[in-house]
């Protein structure tokens, strides 16, 4: 069906076991993500970091919406080597919550992602990094990083993060500056694309 649709603008294919690198490689060969803005491939377990990342590499740029959650083998690195090809995203979701449970045994820094962001993305308006505080690695020179996403990143609405010492720390920077409630919890608030989609503005009510 994906590789029959024309025009694609908007793909949410979260927990989708049968989304498998075959049919991405098939969708990008039949030319069906040639107009993509928005992608969700969160929890797909059967689809391979390599190929998602090439996918990046070229079509990236003009992505506005990316979320990439669950999948535990993805550390810092892949992000730092994406986000540079996705300097016109709006809203990017990451991590894998209850690394605990899942057993990740690599520690994230933050710290780098972060930057990336700042250097790259100068449109994004919602992130939401879903690490919790076992996971995410960080420490007192962490303060400039979160300056520096703050003040190159003016239009970010959102910024959700797992409860603990990080989220205190990005909050407390953020409401210095007089910017409040852009700072959240991933338990009170749950990032979404849908208003990266077209009709988007009809599915308001006043």
């Amino acid at each position: 069906m994906l590789n029959e649709s024309p025009n694609l603008r908007y793909l949410s294919v979260a927990y989708c076991d049968a989304f498998t690198d075959q049919v991405f490689l098939a969708m990008i060969r039949n030319k069906k993500v040639n107009k993509l803005e928005a992608l969700d491939i969160s929890n797909t377990v059967n689809l391979n970091s390599e190929e998602v990342f090439d996918f990046l590499k070229i079509y990236g740029n003009q992505l506005k919406g990316f979320m990439y959650t669950g999948n535990v083998k993805i550390t810092e690195q892949f992000w730092i080597s994406s986000i540079k090809h996705m300097k016109n995203i709006r809203i990017a979701v990451m991590g894998t919550p209850l690394g605990w449970f899942k057993k990740i045994a690599t520690r994230i820094h933050v710290d780098q992602i972060i930057e990336s962001f700042a250097v790259n993305c100068s449109n994004l308006e919602r992130l939401e990094i879903q690490w919790d505080p076992e996971t995410i690695r960080f420490n007192e020179n962490s303060r400039k990083f979160i300056d520096h996403i703050r003040l190159k990143c003016s239009r970010l609405k959102s910024l959700v993060l797992s409860d603990g010492e990080y989220y205190e720390m990005v909050k407390s920077n953020f409401e210095r500056a007089e910017r409040f409630k852009i700072v959240r919890t991933t338990t009170a608030y749950h990032t979404s694309m849908v208003n990266l989609l077209k009709y988007y503005p009809q599915l308001l009510f006043n």
